[in-house]
């Protein structure tokens, strides 16, 4: 009897565990991102503008993520993001400016540095869950950044640094016996003279757990303090990897 019955949780022990398993998920995430920067940056009455002013072209970044999906109905899913959002360039200026009360004067060799890198937690909703998948939810992305100018004898910048709360949009489209999905990620955000939009387009091909995606991001922040402001646009496409248990 007492053997019978020790079969009998394993076996029920088996079964839950199989059947948590059918619904607890994980999926992770990596990318590389060819990033194009533009826009321009104030601290004080001018404004200094990255292409023309600070040399700024190109870069290469990293984001990665991870989600984890529950059975509990009434409690959010989690989703945390970070992305390597910096360049840094050193130019030889044309004109004079001023940056956070330093002045920086024609033929000056400055050395700058933009860092709008940050960490985004999510909790999130699944509203659909079939050929399209439709996630809803709440985004705190935390800045840890900075716009840094620094010459002979100056050197001076602004932090940015704030947490922004964001509405977050998750949509994902299968096509049925390919392998092949369609995916697209919002976050945004608009308040007053600040606005933050990142938006996500990305193709994938899953095989197995596997899958490989190529997409493009665009993201974009008007963010306004007083006489600090940052108007940047960094966009370009990526190719990552995706892990999805």
């Amino acid at each position: 009897m007492q053997k019978r019955l020790i079969a009998l949780a394993i076996l029920a022990a088996s079964v839950s565990v199989s059947s948590q398993a059918d619904i607890i998920g994980a999926t992770a995430g990596a990318y590389m991102w060819k990033q194009s920067w533009e826009g321009d940056v104030k601290a004080g009455s001018q404004s200094i503008d990255m292409n023309d002013d600070l040399g700024y072209d190109d870069e290469t970044g990293k984001s990665f993520y991870v989600a984890l999906e529950h059975p509990v109905p009434v409690l959010p899913n989690i989703r945390l993001q970070h992305t390597s959002l910096d360049i840094s360039e050193t130019s030889q200026l044309s004109r004079t400016f001023t940056f956070d009360g330093d002045t920086y004067t024609n033929a000056d060799s400055v050395n700058s540095t933009t860092d709008l890198s940050h960490t985004d937690g999510t909790l999130y909703y699944e509203i659909l869950d079939n050929w399209v998948n439709l996630d809803v939810g709440l985004t705190v992305r935390m800045f840890d950044g900075e716009v840094r100018l620094a010459a002979t004898g100056r050197d001076s910048s602004i932090d940015i640094d704030a947490p922004i709360p964001m509405a977050y949009v998750n949509a994902r489209f299968e096509l049925p016996l390919t392998g092949l999905y369609a995916s697209g990620l919002g976050n945004v955000i608009a308040y007053g003279d600040n606005k933050v939009t990142d938006m996500t387009l990305a193709l994938g091909y899953e095989l197995g757990v596997l899958g490989l995606e190529i997409g493009y991001r665009n993201f974009d922040v008007q963010l306004e303090d007083d006489n600090e402001e940052t108007n940047v646009t960094v966009d370009g496409y990526f190719i990552g990897l995706v892990l999805d248990i």
